[in-house]
């Protein structure tokens, strides 16, 4: 083989590796907001008939709350449990915290290149909103805080909600080894308007 038809060959391999990864990438995408659609369907039924219910036959999750930004027009399904499985679909609550409709500390995950994305627009002083099965909960953004992944802890006693994701946010490498951290203060508790 001559240098022409090497070079040739080695075009048409690196062409093929960056098409594979820009379809994984349109996948990921792809099928984040695929599932916030089936997300949606099975927390309408939870609000309906107070359950737990799937948003499809095998799935090891399921929708405990809304998670809301008004002034971004962000409205996200958040799963139970922050495995990277769970991650795939939406944002997910730590079991280690409080149950969103609970007083204390909740903390929800979310990845940096889809659905948390928008933590990094977050300034404090905006509002967020929590629906739950038994009430909507209201949060003030307070402030941010960027840490390192394997020593950070979180007060469990505060009652506030922690968002968290990878950092920094345009970084090619998975996951990586500092955290971004949005705090929000409880504002007030509303029931939920049957």
């Amino acid at each position: 083989m001559n240098t022409r038809n090497r070079l040739t060959f080695v075009f048409i391999i690196l062409a093929a590796a960056a098409l594979w990864q820009l379809g994984l990438a349109g996948w990921i995408h792809t099928k984040a907001h695929t599932a916030q659609i089936l997300l949606d369907r099975a927390w309408q039924q939870t609000l309906i008939n107070q359950e737990q219910n799937k948003p499809w036959p095998w799935a090891d999750t399921w929708p405990v709350a809304e998670l809301i930004v008004p002034s971004l027009d962000i409205s996200q399904i958040v799963l139970a449990g922050d495995s990277g499985a769970t991650l795939a679909f939406g944002p997910g609550h730590s079991f280690a915290s409080v149950m969103p409709d609970k007083r204390g500390t909740v903390m929800i995950s979310g990845h940096r290149d889809t659905h948390f994305r928008f933590l990094q627009n977050l300034k404090a002083g905006q509002r967020l909103i929590l629906k739950t099965k038994s009430g909507i909960h209201y949060y003030v953004v307070n402030r941010t805080q960027i840490v390192d992944s394997q020593s950070y802890t979180i007060e469990t006693n505060n009652d506030e909600l922690v968002l968290v994701t990878c950092y920094p946010f345009n970084s090619v490498i998975v996951g990586g080894a500092e955290r971004y951290l949005v705090y929000a203060q409880r504002e007030r508790i509303k029931a939920v308007n049957s």
